[in-house]
């Protein structure tokens, strides 16, 4: 896959999760993407990112910034929607206890 469609994919998998935080939120959480707090590869977006996103092997999630690693090919850096990044910036203090992996286990959700 070519990384100007790698980053389309994954702008438009982020942009569908919703508009502010708490929509984020409940999308995460209906689709049973949970993750753990400042673990990059492991917050709800990079889990839910690698599941929906085609030929990806993981996801690292930043403050600002997800960078996508696909099977072949460069990565791929895409800047959070504003939404996203205040989702993140949010469950990284906690804001969410009902998305974070009580299990602390890496498992992506089947859809």
């Amino acid at each position: 896959m070519q990384e100007d469609e790698m980053r389309q994919r994954a702008i438009t998998a982020l942009n569908a999760l919703g508009d502010d935080a708490e929509k984020i939120g409940q999308t995460l959480f209906n689709g049973g993407w949970l993750g753990q707090p400042l673990d990059s590869g492991g917050c709800p977006i990079a889990r839910y990112l690698t599941t929906v996103l085609p030929d990806v092997v993981g996801v690292a999630v930043g403050n600002d910034e997800v960078t996508v690693f696909p099977i072949d090919g460069p990565d791929v850096d895409v800047t959070l929607p504003l939404a996203v990044a205040g989702f993140v910036a949010a469950f990284d203090v906690d804001a969410f206890p009902e998305l974070i992996d009580q299990a602390g286990t890496v498992s992506v959700p089947d859809i």
